[in-house]
């Protein structure tokens, strides 16, 4: 992908976010029972915790519960004060994940979840995981989960707008009518705005994180409800 595309989706996911941070907080206000067990095996007390785009901030309750330092960051800044205002206690910034500003090696654990499938272009993607590595201790962990938009997930959970979306949008880009790369499309929301998400595989997910110089530790897919499923991995920065 063209970086000056990509530059654009970026700047419009950031407006997006930040044009309707209140319906979309509204639709954040929990945390699916089996999400926050997966989450809580990775915390341990005293942990330095990083959310990489952290919304509203609905994750800080799981990681409070096991006593760590959680600082939550976001790009849309109107988020960012809808997580101040529910979690006063908590830490939240305004930040870029492919510019963390953050010291080498300050933290024991980060974790984004439905974030990278925002990312355009497979340089950005790369970016976001070595921004992460770079942040990380050694032995420290990355968790990071993405929407499961793959065909076969979209037809079992009956997303059909979705799904001709998707369709519509990889007719386009073979026939060199649309600027993207194969599995974007958009995902519309309140049928105003149009949001850029990438459709990945888990082999895909774990060779952007090779590359980053993470250690694979596992790989797999999450249900997160009636209508939506999650892809995941868990990668180690080696010592």
């Amino acid at each position: 992908m063209d970086k000056q595309i990509a530059d654009e989706l970026l700047a419009q996911t950031r407006e997006n976010y930040d044009s309707f941070a209140v319906s979309f907080s509204q639709t954040r206000d929990y945390v699916p029972e089996n999400i926050v067990a997966f989450l809580e095996e990775f915390a341990r007390r005293g942990d330095r915790v990083l959310d990489i785009g952290c919304g509203n901030g609905r994750l800080f309750p799981v990681f409070e519960s096991k006593k760590t330092n959680y600082c939550g960051v976001d790009i849309s800044s109107a988020l960012v004060e809808i997580a101040g205002r529910n979690h006063p206690n908590a830490n939240f910034a305004v930040a870029d994940a492919l510019n963390l500003p953050f010291a080498a090696g300050a933290f024991d654990l980060a974790v984004s979840w439905a974030v990278l499938h925002h990312i355009p272009s497979d340089g950005y993607r790369r970016d976001f995981f070595r921004e992460a590595f770079r942040v990380l201790k050694p032995g420290g962990r990355f968790v990071v989960a993405v929407w499961d938009l793959r065909l076969e997930t979209m037809i079992r959970k009956k997303q059909w707008r979705r799904l001709k979306s998707f369709l519509k949008s990889q007719a386009k880009i073979m026939l060199g009518l649309q600027k993207l790369d194969r599995g974007d499309f958009f995902i519309p929301w309140q049928k105003r705005y149009r949001r850029y998400h990438h459709a990945f595989s888990l082999p895909k997910l774990e060779r952007t994180a090779k590359i980053a110089g993470f250690e694979i530790e596992r790989s797999g897919t999450l249900d997160s409800g009636k209508k939506e499923a999650n892809l995941y991995i868990i990668v180690r920065k080696s010592r």
